[in-house]
């Protein structure tokens, strides 16, 4: 009779086909992350995506709802259920532009005091998770995120563009 050979432990399904799915370890990091800044917002009233867009109101100034779905990479149902919901808040209001299919998104003036009082919560977590890490970490996180999105977008051009590019 013929041993029985058994996988050695380095022969996981993570040592033969990679570290899994990139998409997934995306994911569960944002929701960690989001679920810890959350923690630290909870008691200003805001959660870590609203806080998001508010900040990206803040340095962007006044923008359509178009151009903030881009900047955030959302889409505009998603987008359209938040910006209501801070509308509906008091910290962003609408505004018609010369083109009536387009509305002006601006920050309120009770969005920046939210932003202002939530800042000393979000630096807190933001610290938490930086000192959690080394310098090297937190750099290499950085440079990570940025390296897959630019990855990301690249992966959804048309083949077309990407083989003249190689040429």
């Amino acid at each position: 009779m013929k041993p029985v050979r058994r996988k050695s432990p380095a022969r996981t399904a993570e040592a033969t086909n990679g570290p899994g799915c990139a998409c997934a370890k995306a994911r569960q990091a944002a929701r960690v992350l989001t679920q810890m800044y959350d923690f630290r917002l909870r008691g200003v009233g805001i959660e870590a995506p609203q806080l998001g867009l508010l900040r990206t109101l803040q340095k962007r100034g006044p923008c359509s709802q178009a151009a903030l779905c881009r900047r955030c990479a959302l889409d505009k149902t998603t987008m359209s259920r938040n910006l209501r919901l801070l509308e509906r808040n008091g910290w962003v209001a609408f505004s018609e532009t010369d083109d009536r299919r387009e509305h002006q998104v601006t920050l309120t003036p009770a969005g920046r005091k939210l932003i202002a009082s939530a800042k000393p919560e979000w630096k807190k977590a933001q610290e938490a998770l930086r000192s959690a890490m080394t310098a090297a970490q937190w750099d290499a996180m950085f440079q990570a995120f940025d390296t897959a999105i630019r990855a990301a977008h690249l992966s959804m051009e048309p083949a077309q563009g990407r083989r003249e590019a190689t040429s």
